[in-house]
């Protein structure tokens, strides 16, 4: 069995490095140490559910792809700095890794493979079947068809690609990037801020918005004010914020299915105060997301992939220029990213057994700060992935989210902050 990357994946296989691995993070804190026999098992019980996970990254003539594997990928105790120093491209390695440290289990993946929905699914799985064999937590029987496989593994970029729409324009003018220097390799900085479901929700309805809308005009606001002391000529705050497309097109797919809109405030316009921020913000976010808005961005994503140029173009020539292109056209397009992967829900009798679940974003040359953000029982995380050792960002973001009178606990994977 073997299977064609979808759009993003062919992408993300083609610009992997030792500072952009393509790798995001997705963990869940348990209430008891981590038994790595168990949660290895765990493992080989998860991938008999989701098959397109016992894949390994082939590299084709023209196009990398996934090749069925009888293999079966060993779980591994946490002693690196997250979301590095995987090789997904060597031979007997999977595009995806399972550690564990005290109680924590975490799930790495690349971007070429899956998308923070797909993975979120798959870390279910495997914690459901761990804590089946640890904690006798009931297991529910399933049949899965042959046909939800096949549904599971579908490329929804083609299903929902239309020929005759055409794709948004792209921007032209420079934005403002952070005046920070990359750290040495094999280091990536996270800072989380645990925040209260209820205060954020609280505050986002005194603005008549949303949780989404809310932090990324905080987001933008801390840029606009770093930008201040930091820069002489004032550019564009652009922010990706990944939007999934499972919210506005049916499907099951396991694959990559997000487009990224990017909200923006033009600092050349003169100063704004926040509740302008906010108000930009959310005309954006309704401008953009609907069906048709989104039409196009899917349009953007898979024409790329029917270039004849790149068609024909053999892929070690592309990952050659892959980075540059994508350095320009797209993490050169905007100042940082902020991903929200929504609410995470587990049955009743599972809760218990976990204590909180977090997310931390890919490491990013052209973008060295970015934030991941995730929601499980009654609380928001927050964290932000670092290739520097420059903390301003992240600073000058919690100190506006506590001005709005909203608590956040800090925590770090450095001795130092």
């Amino acid at each position: 069995m073997w299977y064609r990357l979808d759009n993003a994946g062919k992408l993300y296989s083609s610009i992997i490095s030792s500072r952009a691995t393509t790798l995001f993070r997705l963990s869940a804190t348990l209430t008891s140490p981590v038994d790595p026999v168990l949660l290895q098992r765990a493992l080989e019980s998860a991938l008999e559910r989701f098959p397109f996970f016992k894949v390994q990254l082939k590299q084709g003539f023209f196009w990398y792809y996934f090749e069925g594997t009888s293999q079966i990928p060993k779980i591994e105790k946490e002693i690196y700095y997250p979301c590095m120093s995987l090789s997904i491209k060597k031979r007997g390695s999977f595009p995806y890794r399972v550690y564990y440290f005290n109680n924590r289990i975490s799930l790495e993946l690349s971007h070429s493979m899956t998308d923070g929905t797909g993975g979120l699914k798959f870390l279910y799985e495997l914690i459901k079947q761990y804590l089946h064999l640890k904690e006798s937590v009931p297991l529910k029987r399933e049949t899965i068809s042959n046909t939800q496989l096949r549904l599971e593994t579908e490329n929804s970029f083609r299903k929902y690609y239309d020929k005759n729409i055409p794709a948004p324009r792209s921007r032209s003018a420079k934005v403002f990037k952070l005046p920070i220097q990359l750290d040495k390799k094999g280091y990536y900085h996270i800072v989380t801020g645990i925040i209260g479901v209820n205060a954020l929700k609280k505050k986002a309805k005194e603005y008549d918005v949303s949780i989404t809308i809310l932090l990324t005009a905080v987001y933008i606001q801390s840029l606009l004010n770093i930008q201040e002391r930091t820069s002489r000529r004032k550019k564009p705050i652009v922010i990706n914020v990944p939007v999934n497309m499972r919210s506005f097109f049916e499907t099951s797919t396991m694959r990559n299915f997000f487009v990224s809109i990017t909200p923006s405030i033009d600092a050349r316009l003169g100063e704004y105060e926040f509740e302008e921020i906010i108000q930009e913000v959310k005309i954006e976010f309704s401008r953009l997301l609907t069906p048709k808005k989104l039409k196009q961005y899917i349009k953007r994503s898979v024409i790329s992939e029917k270039s004849l140029v790149l068609r024909l173009m053999p892929s070690p020539i592309k990952d050659i220029v892959a980075p540059s292109i994508y350095s320009f056209f797209g993490e050169g397009q905007y100042t940082s990213g902020l991903s929200n992967l929504g609410i995470v829900r587990v049955p009743s009798e599972m809760e218990p057994f976990i204590e909180r679940v977090e997310s931390y974003p890919p490491p990013s040359i052209g973008n060295k700060v970015k934030a991941m953000l995730i929601s499980y029982n009654q609380h928001v995380y927050i964290s932000f992935g670092n290739l520097s050792k420059n903390r301003m960002l992240e600073r000058e973001f919690f100190r506006n989210i506590r001005e709005l009178g909203i608590e956040v606990t800090i925590e770090t994977n450095d001795e130092e902050t």
